[in-house]
C-alpha cells in the first residue's frame, strides 16, 4: 500500500495523476489523439482531453488502411488505472460494463441511456445491448449470480429512462428512396413511414432509421403517439403507422 501511495505521489507531482477536489475522482493523463471514456453517472461516450477518471472504461479509436483507397476505424478497449490504461478484450470490457449497467440500475431503479433489452437466453440470463454511438455497441449478459435476483424480474421491474439525454424516437415519411433500413438493411421507399432511433455520438444526436416493422417489438403501442413528428401525421396515416408497428 505504501509503494502504491508513493507510485500515485509521484505521478501527481510529474502531472500525470490530477484531483480535482478532496472527495472527486483521480484523473490520469492519456497519451492518445483519439479516444472516448464512459461516465458512470450518465453512460455517455465522452471525449478524453488529455486526462480521464481511474476506474473508467475506455475506448481508442485508430484509422487502419486496407489499401491505397480504403481505411476503416479500429477500436480497441481498456480501463484506466494510476498508470494510465490496462488493455481489455471487448467480453473483458463487456462484463465489466455489465456491473456498471447494473449499479445505474439499481440506484435510479430505471433502464440506463442507450441501452435495451436483447434477447433471453436458454439459460434464463439477459443479453441487454449498450449502444452509445452508431458505431459502438456492447452485449451486456444479465445473469442471476450477478443481479442476485431472476435476471428478467428485475429488468421488468426498472422504468423507463428519463433522462434529458435520450431523446424521443421520431417517425417522418422518407424523402428519398436512398435511405437504407439499419435493422434488414433493405432500403427504404420514398414517402414510406421510417422510424428514427436517437444515436448520441460525440455530443450530437442522429438517426439511424429503420421500417416500422422492424422495430415493432422495440415500440409500445401505448408509445406511438409519443413519438416525435406523430402529430404531423394525417389521421390515416396514424392509423397506418399503428398497423404496421402492431405487426
Amino acid at each position: 500500500m505504501r509503494a502504491i501511495n508513493m507510485l500515485k505521489a509521484n505521478m501527481m507531482q510529474s502531472g500525470a495523476i490530477s484531483e480535482p477536489n478532496r472527495h472527486g475522482p483521480v484523473w490520469v493523463k492519456i497519451e492518445t489523439e483519439w479516444a472516448y471514456w464512459i461516465d458512470v453517472d450518465s453512460l455517455n461516450f465522452k471525449r478524453v482531453k488529455k486526462h480521464a477518471p481511474v476506474g473508467a472504461i475506455i475506448v481508442v479509436k485508430s484509422r487502419e488502411s486496407i489499401d491505397d483507397e480504403r481505411t476503416y476505424v479500429r477500436s480497441s478497449f481498456g480501463i484506466v488505472d494510476e498508470t494510465g490504461i490496462v488493455e481489455l478484450t471487448k467480453k473483458q470490457t463487456c462484463t465489466i460494463l455489465a456491473r456498471q449497467v447494473l449499479e445505474y440500475m439499481q440506484g435510479t431503479n430505471h433502464w440506463p441511456p442507450f441501452t435495451s433489452r436483447k434477447r433471453v437466453l436458454e439459460s434464463r440470463d439477459v443479453e441487454v445491448w449498450y449502444e452509445p454511438t452508431e458505431y459502438d455497441s456492447f452485449a451486456l449478459i444479465m445473469t442471476r449470480e450477478l443481479i442476485g435476483d431472476d435476471p428478467e424480474m428485475f429488468l421488468a421491474r426498472l422504468g423507463k429512462d428519463d433522462t434529458r439525454q435520450h431523446p424521443s424516437w421520431r417517425v417522418e415519411t422518407a424523402r428519398s428512396g436512398k435511405t437504407k433500413c439499419y435493422s434488414c438493411k433493405d432500403v427504404i421507399l420514398k414517402s414510406r413511414f421510417r422510424i428514427g432511433e436517437p444515436i448520441f455520438s460525440e455530443g450530437s444526436i442522429f438517426c439511424r432509421w429503420h421500417h416500422p416493422r422492424c422495430v415493432a417489438k422495440r415500440i409500445d403501442a401505448d408509445d406511438v403517439e409519443n413519438l416525435d413528428g406523430y402529430k404531423n401525421l394525417n389521421a390515416s396515416e396514424r392509423l397506418r403507422l399503428k398497423r404496421l408497428l402492431r405487426q
